[in-house]
C-alpha cells in the first residue's frame, strides 16, 4: 500500500538488508502487540500452540488499552522467544508477515498522522538506518509523495497543541539552524538552546513580535555571526558539572547482554573509569582530549553526521510541536546528544582510531540503549534535581 507522505530522503531509500545485518530487531526489548493481533494470537487456533507460552500479559492500566500485552523474552539470552537460531523469526517463516503484530511489521519505521498530514521517519536503533544518517549528506532532505507503508500501518495521531502555527513554524527554522553547515554542530545547537529560550518567553507572554519574526531574526543573525562573541565568552567558562553527572550515569547503568552496554563497556574502558573510580575533572579532560583528536576531525569530512542524528529525533519525535513546554524539550534532545557524544569520544579513546563505520555502529546501538533501557531519562532526573538542566548549562557543556 502507498499513501502521500511526509519524509526525509533516506526514509524512501531505505531497505531492510535482512542476513546482512550486523545485528537483528529481535532481542533486548519487550515487544508491544497492538490489540487486535492480541485477540489474533489469543483465539486463532492456528497460532495459539505457538503463541500461548510466549506473551506476557501488560500490567500497566495506563497503557494497557492500546497494548494489552508484549511478546517473552529468553532471559538466558535476552532474545525475543519466536527467533529461531538461524535469526529468522518462527512466526513470520510459519504464518508469513501478516500475522507479525504492527510493531514488528513496521519497525524500524515510524508514522504520525499531523493534521491531513502523514509524516514518517525511521528510528536509529537500526544499523542501516543509522548507516544512511551517518553516511549521506543528504538523508534529511525532506519530500513528499508516495511511500510505500508497512502491511499494518502503526500511526500514531499527533495532538495539536495550543500556538500549533507558531511550533511549526519554529520546527521548520530549528532544522533550518542545524542544518546551516558553515558553522560547527556545537555552535548551532547553542543557537537553537538561544532560539528556543527566546521562542517560550513568546509563547507565554506575548510580545511585539510574530514567531515568524523571531525565527527570521536567529536565521539572519547566524547568517551574519552574531552569536560568535557570546559563545567565545562561554567557551571561556566551561563547566564540568553537567559532564560528571552524565558519567556517573554511565557507570551506575545496569549491565546486561546488549550490544549497547558493549558499546558503554568500551567508552568506560577508554576513560579508565571503573565502578570505584574517584569522578573528576581529569575525566573531563580525557573527553575535551578525545573530541579534539578523534571527533573533531571526523566531522570535518562527516559534517552531516551527528546533524542527521539530532535532526531526526526532531522530526520523529515532531520536537516542538508535540512537547508544550519548549525549554524541558529541548532539554531532552540536548541531553541524548551529550550522552552519545561522550559514548563516542570514550569508544575512540579506547579504539584510539574513529570512522564513519564505527559512528554508525554507536549511533544504532546507542539508539537500542535509549530506547530499551533507563540511561536518558535517569540523567534527565539527575539534571533537573541538580539544576543543571536549562540553557546556559548545556551551552557551557557544549565547549563551545
Amino acid at each position: 500500500m502507498q499513501q502521500d507522505t511526509l519524509a526525509p530522503r533516506y526514509v524512501r531509500q531505505f531497505q531492510c538488508t535482512g542476513s546482512k545485518c550486523p545485528d537483528n530487531c529481535c532481542h533486548s526489548w519487550h515487544v508491544g502487540v497492538d490489540p487486535e493481533t492480541w485477540r489474533g494470537y489469543k483465539s486463532n487456533p492456528a497460532l495459539i500452540p505457538l503463541m500461548q507460552d510466549k506473551l506476557v500479559d501488560n500490567q500497566d492500566l495506563v497503557t494497557k488499552e492500546t497494548t494489552p500485552g508484549y511478546i517473552k523474552l529468553d532471559p538466558a539470552t535476552n532474545l525475543c522467544t519466536l527467533q529461531e537460531p538461524s535469526g529468522l523469526c518462527k512466526l513470520q517463516k510459519d504464518f508469513g508477515e501478516a500475522a507479525l503484530c504492527k510493531t514488528c511489521d513496521n519497525y524500524p519505521r515510524s508514522f504520525k498522522l499531523l493534521g491531513e498530514d502523514l509524516i514518517g521517519t525511521l528510528t536509529d536503533s537500526c544499523p542501516e538506518a543509522a548507516r544512511l544518517l551517518i553516511s549521506d549528506p543528504d538523508a534529511l532532505e525532506l519530500e513528499f509523495g508516495p511511500l510505500q507503508l508497512p502491511n499494518n500501518p502503526l500511526v500514531y495521531t499527533a495532538e495539536a497543541p495550543n500556538h500549533f502555527a507558531e511550533r511549526y513554524q519554529l520546527l521548520q527554522t530549528l532544522i533550518t539552524l542545524l542544518r546551516y553547515r558553515g558553522i560547527s554542530l556545537e555552535m548551532r545547537l547553542f543557537i537553537c538552546g538561544l532560539l528556543i529560550q527566546r521562542a517560550q518567553t513568546l509563547l507565554d507572554e506575548g510580545g511585539d513580535v510574530s514567531m515568524q519574526q523571531l525565527t527570521e531574526l536567529f536565521v539572519n543573525l547566524t547568517g551574519e555571526g552574531y552569536f560568535n562573541e557570546q559563545a567565545q565568552a562561554l567557551g571561556k567558562n566551561n563547566d564540568p558539572a553537567l559532564g560528571l553527572v552524565i558519567l556517573k550515569v554511565l557507570i551506575k547503568e545496569k549491565r546486561g547482554k546488549s550490544a549497547f552496554n558493549d558499546e558503554l563497556q568500551t567508552a568506560l574502558q577508554g576513560l579508565e573509569i571503573t565502578n570505584k573510580t574517584s569522578l573528576g575533572s581529569q575525566h573531563i579532560k580525557k573527553l575535551q582530549e578525545a573530541r579534539k583528536r578523534y571527533l573533531n576531525p571526523l566531522e570535518k569530512k562527516q559534517g552531516h553526521a551527528l546533524e542527521n542524528l539530532v535532526v531526526n529525533w526532531l522530526l520523529r519525535d515532531l520536537f516542538p510541536i508535540q512537547k508544550q513546554n519548549l525549554n524541558d524539550g529541548w532539554a531532552h534532545i540536548m541531553a541524548r546528544y551529550l550522552l552519545l557524544r561522550t559514548l563516542i569520544c570514550g569508544v575512540a579513546l579506547k579504539q584510539k582510531n574513529l570512522n564513519k563505520k564505527d559512528m554508525a555502529r554507536i549511533a544504532y546501538r546507542f539508539g537500542r540503549g535509549v530506547s530499551h533501557s533507563q540511561v536518558l531519562s535517569t540523567l534527565l532526573l539527575e539534571l533537573a534535581g541538580r539544576d543543571l538542566d536549562n540553557a546556559t548549562v548545556f551551552s557551557k557543556a557544549l565547549d563551545l
